[in-house]
């Protein structure tokens, strides 16, 4: 075998390596972010059954209450008992609302994530020094998949580049699906220095 032949098939099969272990652990992210929104899920059913039994709680309390002040004229009922229920009342009105105010975060930090919509784009330089897919939702904008590129290659960050795909110049400001770029498009980083 000749060396530049050589040469071609060693680095070929580097980055064909490189493609095979980056893919891998980007697998092995996706079943973690999977993990962790079941966990959020599961979470968030277990403050929705805690607000439901403080609710009824609340509820027989009131409930109680109701039946004391009916019966006012009743010498067993003291004002201690109704003070003590009123309190009772207070502090699981108090609960409920740190539940619901727990339950609010849980729903706005939870967006949860179709896999299936996660797409792969693979950016390659001219100079090859870059052979790199990268993951992102076809709701991302271009500028947000640009900024993981450049925190991979933190050098083409000073750089003035543009990126073409399907002989396509990318807006970055646009969506990649308003960019019409599918799962497993590549994207050329062109260099204008």
């Amino acid at each position: 075998m000749e060396k530049s032949n050589y040469n071609y098939f060693y680095k070929n099969k580097n980055i064909y390596n490189d493609l095979i272990n980056e893919n891998q652990k980007l697998k092995s992210e996706i079943d973690n972010y999977k993990k962790e929104n079941e966990n959020l899920l599961n979470k968030i059913n277990q403050l929705k059954i805690d607000n439901d039994k403080l609710t009824n709680e609340l509820f027989k309390a009131n409930k109680i209450i109701s039946s004391i002040n009916n019966k006012q004229n009743n010498p067993q009922v003291d004002d201690n008992t109704i003070n003590n229920l009123n309190e009772m009342i207070k502090l699981k009105d108090k609960e409920i609302n740190e539940l619901k105010s727990q339950m609010k975060n849980k729903d706005i930090n939870n967006q949860s994530v179709d896999f299936n919509k996660i797409l792969f784009v693979h950016f390659i330089s001219m100079d090859q020094k870059i052979n790199c897919p990268i993951k992102c939702l076809e709701t991302d904008t271009f500028a947000e998949v640009e900024e993981k590129l450049y925190q991979k290659y933190e050098e083409y960050r000073e750089t003035n580049n543009n990126f073409i795909t399907k002989g396509k110049i990318v807006l970055r400001f646009k969506k990649i699906c308003e960019n019409n770029i599918k799962d497993g498009d590549k994207i050329e980083l062109i260099n204008e220095e």
